[in-house]
């Protein structure tokens, strides 16, 4: 548990600092663009969380060819899951639904270059692991159309 914070802290941290130095003309560069139709593995996560993530990819529309073997994959999907019960205190006074703390990276396969890399935290989710899922798909989405677009100017 203590690991997985430490992970999830350095992600913000280090989201935090590429926001401040003009991420946005950073995310298009050649090395961390996710062109549509590109063949991504995602890799095994605790609970079986890869299931929510290929069914989110798949819902949302995201034009990405989701393969078995990493191998065949040009990127791969790595992430973590936590569900954390609410304490009896937020079960009496706010809601009993549990918090969701989840990460994702989208890492080249070829080079190693870690291409995208998000954080979620769900209060009150009352979905689960499938909001959470969507959450980070979503944003994955926002971010291959994004540098679509910075590669069309």
């Amino acid at each position: 548990m203590f690991k997985l914070r430490t992970i999830l802290v350095v992600l913000v941290v280090t989201t935090a600092i590429g926001l401040a130095h003009g991420q946005e003309n950073v995310s298009a560069a050649a090395g961390t663009r996710i062109p549509a139709n590109s063949k991504i593995f995602v890799n095994p996560m605790e609970g079986g969380f890869e299931t929510y993530i290929v069914a989110a990819i798949q819902k949302k529309k995201i034009p990405l060819v989701i393969v078995n073997d990493r191998a065949n994959a040009d990127f791969e999907i790595k992430g973590t899951v936590e569900k954390q019960k609410a304490g009896w205190a937020k079960t009496i006074f706010i809601s009993p639904l549990p918090e969701i703390d989840s990460t994702m990276q989208v890492v080249n396969t070829k080079t190693g270059v870690v291409s995208y890399s998000i954080s979620s935290t769900k209060n009150m989710a009352n979905r689960g692991r499938k909001g959470s899922a969507e959450h980070l798909a979503k944003n994955l989405a926002r971010k291959m159309q994004d540098d679509g677009e910075m590669a069309k100017n």
